[in-house]
């Protein structure tokens, strides 16, 4: 039987990255989701079975670690999806477009 394929979505939250989960899982597809708070997931990861690991996408060495961790319990993944953001609340004409 061959081994199901790893979906990792970074910057896992309830939203865009649960509609994905949605998705991948009726295909076959395990879901790991990686967030720095990863107490977050706690309903996406019930409704999906899927696995979570805690990691800040701007510091590389997190993401090195990351990618190992899922490696070492669902297999190197077949589908990435980067989903980590940074925001800033306020006006669109007030904030600074650099």
């Amino acid at each position: 039987m061959p081994q199901s394929e790893t979906a990792l979505i970074v910057g896992a939250r309830a939203g865009l990255s649960a509609a994905l989960a949605r998705l991948f899982v009726p295909e076959g597809i395990q879901v790991a989701l990686a967030a720095r708070d990863t107490g977050k997931l706690a309903a996406v990861c019930d409704e999906f079975g899927a696995r979570t690991f805690k990691c800040d996408a701007s510091e590389p060495t997190q993401v090195d670690a990351m990618f190992d961790a899922v490696e070492a319990a669902q297999g190197s993944p077949d589908i990435v999806v980067y989903n980590a953001s940074g925001r800033a609340r306020g006006s669109l004409r007030r904030s600074d477009p650099v």
